[in-house]
């Protein structure tokens, strides 16, 4: 067996004449490329923002925009069309961390705020890598930002240039350090505390010839120096009204000396006077035009327009100098369909269908067999939360389930294959269950129907039955969180994966190898130890069998994809570190799809890869809308009136009518004038409309329109007089794939 199942990847790995002259990223010389094409899900800038935190403006009005999770550079022009991008995740040239801080020179290069490696990069305009300075340390020159890929923990550090010098706030040091343009001759003022002269954790830093103005964070106020750091007052105190703020992070000076302040908790822009007196505020908690979620940068243009970073609402918003709002740009990620922040999950469903687990924006979306077309997003669920908290990996069963590990819930969530809530295990209710500690993974036995769960900070793998109940918990003292590197223990294991066969193959994560169990949990063998060469893992994150039993492994640590035989011989590999098709950065998570494709979380390029290979060893495909089968329950029915007013007039009354799982609709109706008495005491009858009857698809709203007969119009006319206002009475009559029906009625008043 074993035998035949490397012959198969031998086939996997013959490639097309066409295909074979040129090895891929990280395949090395031989053998050829295991995949013959590739493609991409998703967009790793392109105008798209993820908690944008830093924001400057050439003195051509280009735009230049960074922020905590795509690890870019954006530029844009002055109306907000993309320009182009540079930058990837990592601490090489032209590499970054979340970022901090941007400011732009009179010659139009731009400085950038590497929080995370505690550096200071300048590029020229178009992104050219010209030189960098600093390093983790208090010592001048060095530099302490703070940072994190949690978005809700933002990166420290602040930057301004102003005629020959560059100012820094190097936040954790609570200090201003200047230097000339290429990062030399530094002098330092500043110290913790809140007296004059005095930061604590300062952020957003502007400056012109003549001073130098400070966002002291923590200290709630604005604090001015001298270009050599002489101290010359401060303004503000903590609240929310005039000249109080709540963590000012951003601050920028426009040309007639006038001070914008981003007012983080706030949510507002405060605009002072050039002596620091309080003259506007503008913004609003809010996701409208004009409103603003956590500003935390700001620049202004040579005209004095301001731009802010709409930090949580993913967009960068332009204000002229009195506040009115004037375009947006950028597009946020959680509203983009078929974007991604930090995705860590990928499963396939029997039809083809791709399952993303988009981590930061808290979603689970849905596309096309092959990786195309966005279908939709699940958002809202049941049990002890109604939505998710950073998911992670996701498990489909044959029979018509997804689960889905809400790591940040403590649980594990299942959903029907079209995204009704089913149940959960794990989360508060689960008394006396087995208390999880990052779920990142889990997976679903064909043949029986138990989920393998990765519970991932307490060391285990656990076992539970098609109908939730626990069968087993394996690792360390049955998982106790005591972490192992002996038979049968774990130390972080990220990944889990049911093969054909009914083994079952564990990354094993913080041990760098890969463990194969049997279905009840024993241990068969392991392979992999840490390196970088052939076989060799660094901190390998999920795996993935196909059906002729090769085994993928996400090499995370070495950023690229192992293939192996079951037992564990080494036979490809591919990918490196970096942006283009075929690299990765960080990639988290594995699946393998009915066809044989095989699809990647590149969780750092905020996208999915999909490798087709050669000779694609897959389980087959259900027919397009066989999967999942119809969930027997009754229909769940939405109804929304579409126009309230000139029902007579149009002769129809227009609803939206939808199904979560598709029906068929019987829709009728009434109209009568607004307070009539019932034909039992002496009133009118209503006016019946003509019925609709019509198929509707799941989720697509369609729209319904209930005629008025002419003999019916006549009558109306007459009974409302000179009245206008009118009872609609809607009866909705649904029935869904298995039979079930739902019976919905609404009332609503309308005008003639």
């Amino acid at each position: 067996m074993r035998y035949a199942c490397l012959t198969a990847l031998i086939a996997l790995l013959a490639l097309p004449a066409a295909a074979h002259a040129e090895a891929c990223p990280g395949s090395g010389a031989a053998p050829a490329c295991p995949y013959s094409s590739a493609a991409l899900l998703g967009e790793r800038a392109e105008s798209i923002l993820r908690y944008p935190e830093a924001v400057a403006v050439n003195a051509e009005g280009d735009v230049y925009v960074a922020d905590q999770l795509s690890y870019v550079v954006q530029k844009f022009s002055a109306s907000g069309e993309y320009l182009g991008s540079w930058g990837s995740y990592g601490g090489g040239h032209g590499q970054f961390g979340p970022i901090g801080g941007l400011a732009v020179d009179a010659a139009g290069d731009v400085y950038v705020v590497d929080s995370e490696h505690n550096r200071i990069e300048k590029f020229g305009p178009d992104g050219e890598y010209l030189l960098d300075w600093g390093h983790k340390g208090n010592e001048l020159g060095e530099f302490d930002f703070g940072s994190s890929l949690n978005y809700t923990q933002p990166p420290g550090g602040g930057i301004a240039v102003s005629g020959n010098y560059v100012y820094v706030a190097d936040s954790a040091n609570n200090r201003i350090e200047r230097f000339d343009l290429n990062g030399e001759e530094p002098i330092e003022w500043g110290s913790k505390g809140a007296g004059p002269g005095q930061m604590s954790y300062p952020r957003g830093v502007a400056a012109n010839e003549s001073e130098v103005l400070v966002a002291d964070d923590d200290n709630h106020r604005v604090v001015k120096f001298s270009p050599s750091g002489e101290y010359e007052g401060s303004a503000g105190s903590y609240g929310s009204h005039g000249l109080e703020f709540g963590f000012p992070y951003g601050i920028a000076l426009d040309a007639a000396g006038d001070v914008y302040v981003a007012d983080d908790i706030n949510d507002r822009i405060v605009k002072l006077t050039p002596q620091l007196s309080f003259a506007a505020e503008w913004g609003g908690y809010g996701q409208g035009t004009g409103q603003l979620a956590f500003p935390r940068a700001l620049a202004s243009d040579p005209a004095g327009d301001t731009y802010v970073a709409d930090t949580a609402n993913d967009r960068v918003e332009v204000f002229n100098p009195s506040g009115a709002y004037l375009r947006t740009i950028g597009t946020p990620a959680r509203s983009a369909p078929g974007a991604f922040v930090a995705p860590r999950g990928v499963a396939v469903d029997p039809s083809g269908r791709v399952i993303v687990s988009d981590t930061d924006d808290n979603r689970i979306e849905t596309f096309a067999p092959g990786g195309g077309t966005f279908l939709g997003q699940w958002t809202s669920f049941g049990g002890f939360r109604t939505g998710l908290t950073e998911p992670a990996g996701l498990g489909v069963d044959p029979r018509g389930s997804v689960y889905v590990a809400d790591t940040g819930n403590a649980r594990l969530v299942r959903v029907w294959g079209e995204g009704t809530y089913m149940s959960e295990l794990g989360g508060p209710s689960d008394v006396g269950g087995a208390g999880y500690h990052y779920v990142s993974s889990v997976a679903i036995a064909p043949a029986t129907g138990d989920a393998y769960v990765a519970d991932t900070s307490h060391n285990r793998i656990l076992i539970y039955s098609a109908a939730g109940a626990l069968l087993a918990k394996l690792g360390a003292d049955e998982g106790d969180g005591t972490p192992g590197s002996g038979t049968g223990e774990f130390d972080h294991p990220e990944g889990v994966t049911v093969a054909p066969s009914g083994n079952v193959f564990v990354a094993d994560t913080s041990n760098n190898r890969i463990v194969e169990l049997s279905p009840s949990g024993g241990v068969i063998g392991e392979f992999g130890r840490y390196g970088s060469g052939e076989g060799r893992l660094d901190a390998p994150t999920d795996v993935g069998v196909d059906a002729a039993g090769h085994v993928f492994v996400v090499d995370g640590g070495n950023n690229r994809v192992e293939v192996f035989t079951e037992s564990g011989q080494y036979l490809a590999k591919w990918g490196l570190r970096g942006t283009n098709l075929g690299y990765f950065s960080q990639p988290t998570a594995i699946a393998v799809g009915c066809e044989g494709d095989v699809y990647v979380a590149d969780t750092n390029n905020n996208r999915i890869e999909r490798f087709d290979p050669a000779s694609p060893a897959g389980t087959g495909c259900a027919a397009p809308g066989a999967w999942p089968p119809p969930l027997n329950v009754a229909p769940v029915v939405h109804v929304s009136l579409l126009r309230r007013a000139g029902v007579v007039a149009l002769r129809a009354l227009a609803l939206s009518v939808s199904c979560q799982r598709g029906c068929r609709i019987l829709a009728t109706a009434t109209l009568a004038p607004y307070g009539y008495a019932s034909a039992a005491h002496g009133g009118h009858r209503p006016v019946s409309l003509l019925a609709d009857e019509r198929a509707l698809p799941p989720v697509h709203p369609g729209h319904v329109r209930l005629r008025l007969k002419r003999s019916s119009l006549a009558r109306l006319d007459r009974e409302l007089g000179r009245d206008s206002a009118m009872v609609a009475s809607v009866r909705i009559v649904a029935v869904g794939p298995t039979g079930l029906r739902t019976t919905v009625t609404r009332s609503y008043l309308v005008t003639r």
